[in-house]
């Protein structure tokens, strides 16, 4: 008997014109405004300069999470197995997988009630775009 991988049997969607990551959200709890949602990261390629306006608990299921900030440099090497919980934070990363890619389950919280919960950015971090629960909400239902 083959065992299947995670990754060939979950439907993968792609953000709109965003690369080098693809999602399924597994899940949303309207009542307590979270959202459980599969990130496949693509090895060495760093997904869109953002930051995190709201609680973020991710599990690294698979491969290296490799955060970076800002300006490029590396900050974090998360290993298989790593559990981290990200509170809101001003500061924008972008991330990615490390050689193979990745796969990590985030939950997200809304803990502004109906804010931003995260905040997309150009390169001189100036905001082209922001998500919302909402937005997850429309994108679960669709």
């Amino acid at each position: 008997m083959s065992l299947q991988s995670i990754e060939d049997v979950v439907e993968w969607k792609q953000f709109g014109d965003l690369e080098h990551f693809r999602y399924s959200i597994l899940y949303i709890d309207d009542e307590q405004q979270r959202a459980e949602i599969l990130f496949k990261f693509e090895a060495n390629k760093p997904i869109i300069l953002h930051r995190h306006n709201s609680l973020n608990k991710l599990l690294v299921l698979k491969g290296e999470h490799h955060i970076f900030n800002a300006d490029g440099s590396l900050s974090e090497i998360r290993a298989t197995g790593s559990y981290t919980v990200a509170p809101a934070s001003d500061a924008p990363h972008a991330e990615c997988g490390g050689d193979g890619g990745t796969l990590i389950l985030f939950s997200i919280f809304d803990n502004t009630s109906g804010g931003t919960l995260y905040d997309l950015m150009d390169p001189e971090q100036n905001i082209v775009g922001s998500l919302s629960m909402s937005d997850l909400v429309a994108l679960y239902n669709a």
